[in-house]
């Protein structure tokens, strides 16, 4: 297969309900062509309460997510956030009329520890955010080439405070077929995703994800698919599975594969764990004694360093793997299935040996399956 954000298989047709998820993940695209629009106060509002919803689910802490909406606040950001020879990657926004942005702010400490416990908490509820923002019309880029010290003056932030990464958020510019850099990007870059056959695994790393036939089982996507309604189902552990476990997975993988990374560089394996003495295991490595009732689980890592954290000075593998963390615990979500996330307090080092994960790859979090 070539890589290719078209979907892996018709996901729709097996759930004789809307199952409306999908158009916000497939329609969500980093956006580089914005249109002036100020923020309501109702948009605005709407804004803080799934920040709330997001940071509270994922367990991030209340101040490592800032929304920043006023237009003048956002303006000065915008000027400033490039300032630097290192924060000259993202230069078309110099002039891109965004509306607002959200600002991780993490303790410096954990931002640069080995392992960030803080960290991926608040990139999950982040991008469940920029999900949100996708399904209300909005257009988000992730930004990681930023000056952390002028954002941190225009926010008033304490100087043991790192923003490692932020998102912008405006109305997009339609772009068309012309052949702006913004259309460019989309097309060579952020559309290219490399088949679950070379990210995915079954139970160990050297076992790759078979290309197989899910028998057509309908089932009914949950009445509630906005991602507000998700994020409850997942914060309830609600649990009303239909559908056969083996679209469930797969549906979750897709999720991952279709998830933004930096520079689309996709640097992550999933490595699926469904046999039941592995499970149990693997539960007791993600610190929890839940394995008895997953149905399966997928265990996210991410390749550590490379030339983007030597330059820019950000752990990108405790950044891009929780953004997909995100889009499979909300596609289970979608389907009826309890999703549990671990992140913090798992035995790395005993995942990555059980699931033979190769030098250089470590565990970020595991997804268990109700």
């Amino acid at each position: 297969m070539q890589p290719t954000k078209k979907a892996t298989r018709d996901y729709r047709s097996y759930s004789d309900t809307p199952w409306d998820i999908w158009d916000v993940m497939y329609a969500r695209r980093s956006n580089r062509k914005y249109i002036p629009a100020r923020l309501s106060g109702e948009f605005t509002g709407s804004l803080e309460e799934i920040v709330g919803l997001s940071g509270g689910v994922r367990g991030a802490g209340s101040e490592s997510i800032i929304p920043v909406t006023d237009q003048a606040k956002a303006d000065l950001l915008r000027r400033r956030l490039l300032r630097g020879v290192r924060n000259k990657i993202n230069l078309w926004l110099a002039r891109a009329p965004v509306s607002g942005f959200l600002v991780i702010a993490v303790p410096a400490g954990d931002a640069g520890a080995d392992r960030p416990r803080e960290l991926p908490l608040a990139v999950m509820a982040v991008e469940d955010c920029v999900l949100w923002l996708t399904s209300v019309g909005m257009g988000t880029c992730w930004l990681a080439g930023v000056n952390q010290q002028e954002i941190a003056g225009v926010l008033g932030l304490a100087g043991d405070v790192a923003v490692p990464v932020i998102v912008c958020l405006g109305k997009p510019k339609p772009t068309g077929r012309s052949m702006n850099f913004d259309s460019l990007m989309a097309r060579t870059m952020s559309r290219r995703r490399k088949p679950l056959s070379v990210i995915a695994s079954v139970e160990t790393a050297d076992r790759s994800y078979p290309a197989q036939v899910i028998p057509s089982h309908p089932f009914s996507a949950v009445p509630v698919q906005e991602v507000t309604g998700l994020l409850e189902r997942v914060r309830d552990r609600t649990a009303t599975p239909e559908p056969p476990l083996e679209l469930v997975v797969d549906a979750c993988m897709e999720a991952a594969r279709i998830a933004p990374s930096a520079s689309n560089l996709q640097k992550w394996r999933f490595v699926l764990v469904k046999d039941k003495k592995n499970l149990d295991e693997l539960s007791g490595l993600s610190g929890g004694v839940n394995g008895g009732r997953w149905r399966a689980a997928i265990v996210a890592a991410g390749e550590e360093g490379g030339l983007g954290q030597v330059i820019l000075e950000k752990p990108f593998w405790m950044i891009d793997v929780p953004i997909a963390l995100s889009h499979m615990s909300l596609m289970a979500a979608s389907m009826g299935c309890g999703a549990e996330v671990r992140v913090d307090g798992i035995d790395e080092g005993g995942i990555n040996r059980m699931v033979r994960l190769p030098s250089g790859v470590r565990t970020v979090g595991v997804l268990g399956i109700l």
